[in-house]
């Protein structure tokens, strides 16, 4: 049974559990696969369904229990992603966020690249109450707000 059941993980999948077992998180996994977040948290959720796990702790030692993880190896193997970069893009976070960043001029793109990630998390934030203060705005209001901060 263990080997039809380790057989059930995809490469991918794989590579998920690894990082996971490195302490990665979901945005950093996210952005060392080039995939949303949400997308990882969906892909975690479904391997935690699929093994009957309740958190990723216990996703991470079922796979080592059940060698889907080489037990003789620390850190686990990733592949191909293990040169993973810890570089935060502002703006790929503040779209990510939903926030129409593309609409903004070129200068106030450059301002907004230049941002922490606290500082983004702090737009990302006011961004979001603007919004629910104003329910039921457009993507052209968003800009606005935005370029307003």
């Amino acid at each position: 049974m263990t080997a039809i059941r380790g057989a059930e993980i995809s490469g991918r999948g794989r590579v998920l559990v690894a990082m996971v077992a490195q302490g990665h998180t979901t945005d950093r996994v996210a952005r060392a696969l080039r995939l949303s977040r949400h997308t990882v948290g969906e892909e975690i959720s479904v391997l935690l369904d699929r093994f009957n796990c309740r958190n990723r702790a216990e996703l991470v030692a079922y796979c080592y229990v059940n060698r889907i993880l080489p037990i003789d190896i620390w850190p686990p193997p990733c592949g191909p992603v293990e040169e993973v970069s810890d570089v935060f893009d502002p703006l790929t976070a503040l779209r990510e966020a939903g926030l129409p960043v593309d609409q903004l001029s070129t200068a106030q793109r450059e301002v907004l690249a230049g941002l922490t990630e606290e500082e983004a998390a702090v737009v990302v934030s006011v961004q979001h109450r603007l919004v629910e203060a104003d329910a039921g705005t457009d993507a052209d209001v968003w800009a606005h707000d935005l370029k307003l901060l």
